[in-house]
């Protein structure tokens, strides 16, 4: 279950990170200014969730390896 979450973890940063870089849509109904605020937020938003799992994952798993049960 560890190694689920730390994958899925890791997938989803990777996917919303790259989601930005290489977004599909580029024209926008939002005025000019908001773009670059509303990207910011996404990407931290995708690191703060995706490096949240990871933590949580690797932690599992160490606890896993040193106690050997779940």
């Amino acid at each position: 279950m560890a190694w689920f979450t730390l994958v899925l973890g890791a997938l989803l940063m990777v996917v919303g990170i790259g989601g930005q870089i290489f977004g599909v849509r580029k024209s926008s109904t939002l005025a000019p200014h908001d773009r670059p605020a509303r990207r910011w937020v996404i990407t931290v938003g995708s690191l703060v969730i995706g490096l949240w799992i990871v933590a949580f994952s690797a932690a599992h798993f160490l606890h896993y390896h040193h106690s050997g049960r779940w």
